[in-house]
């Protein structure tokens, strides 16, 4: 009993941190058809933000971890890939390519390869069903699925979530109602940015944070968003959840190196049988007309 009840903490904790990157970049991809290979160099950034801002109070750095995520999206949207759009998919995807090249380089001249870490904010443990598990993993866990709730809630329960729809759906008729586009595509980027931000930060007291920390985290997470399906709003979470139960489960039984091998082999089949994801019926971001042509 104890070994299971422990798989299935270690996957609620892995869940949530997989499903908060997810989410993020799936609502990058299928709002605005953008590749976001710089995304796990975004959670990296919140984890050395964190790391910089150690004197101040978890909750404050995970606040300013956001808003700086915020401020970060917008530059990149706003500077770089608002010019690129008329060019398709690739221009797009270099660019990302190039803006995650771009903060490794810059977070290795500021803090070197030396990893870095964080205080646990909450220690201690608490003890589920007879297993002792450490009351922070499960709190990040936690928040991060909260989180992902009241996002999806505002997505489709306030008229800023139908004005964000809109402009994504057809650009040029949501002009026509008056709602400013520019500024809608831009807030889906930077909401997207944030949330990988703070994945990162929620994530840094159980992290060994290098510059290269997010490259492991970017194909996990996008095989999240392709098993879900790319475009729908549940399927990067359900996708997460398959990635940590899998992750999880390798790690239990295997060695690590062996675990992280038959994991990207094992990813890389379900993608390979099912490359336009799993015929699950997730609600689409796209309007109905798209998905029925």
């Amino acid at each position: 009993m104890e070994p299971f009840v422990l798989f299935a903490l270690s996957v609620f904790t892995a869940f949530g941190f997989y499903a908060l990157l997810a989410w993020g970049l799936g609502l990058i991809f299928g709002q605005l058809n953008v590749v976001n290979v710089a995304h796990g160099d975004m959670a990296m950034v919140g984890a050395y933000l964190m790391v910089v801002l150690t004197p101040v109070a978890f909750p404050l750095r995970l606040l300013l971890a956001v808003i700086g995520g915020l401020v970060l999206g917008a530059l990149i949207e706003r500077g770089l890939l608002s010019r690129l759009y008329e060019h398709g998919m690739l221009a797009t995807l270099l660019a990302m390519w190039g803006t995650g090249i771009v903060l490794r380089q810059t977070a290795e001249a500021i803090f070197g390869p030396t990893p870095a870490s964080v205080p646990v904010p909450i220690t201690g443990t608490v003890e589920v069903l007879g297993v002792d598990y450490p009351i922070f993993r499960l709190v990040s866990a936690t928040v991060s699925l909260l989180i992902l709730a009241g996002l999806v809630l505002v997505m489709y329960r306030t008229s800023l979530g139908l004005r964000l729809r809109a402009s994504i759906d057809n650009r040029a008729m949501a002009a026509g109602f008056g709602i400013p586009t520019g500024a809608m595509v831009t807030g889906t980027f930077a909401v997207g940015t944030a949330l990988a931000v703070l994945a990162g930060a929620l994530q840094s007291p159980m992290l060994g944070i290098t510059p290269q920390v997010g490259v492991s985290l970017l194909a996990p997470t996008f095989f999240a968003v392709l098993l879900g399906r790319p475009g729908s709003i549940g399927g990067p979470i359900f996708g997460a959840f398959v990635v940590a139960v899998l992750d999880i489960g390798l790690r239990t039984v295997l060695p690590e190196t062996v675990a992280g091998v038959v994991f990207f082999i094992a990813l890389i089949v379900l993608i390979a049988l099912q490359p336009q994801g799993p015929n699950w019926r997730f609600t689409l971001w796209k309007p109905l007309r798209q998905r029925v042509a």
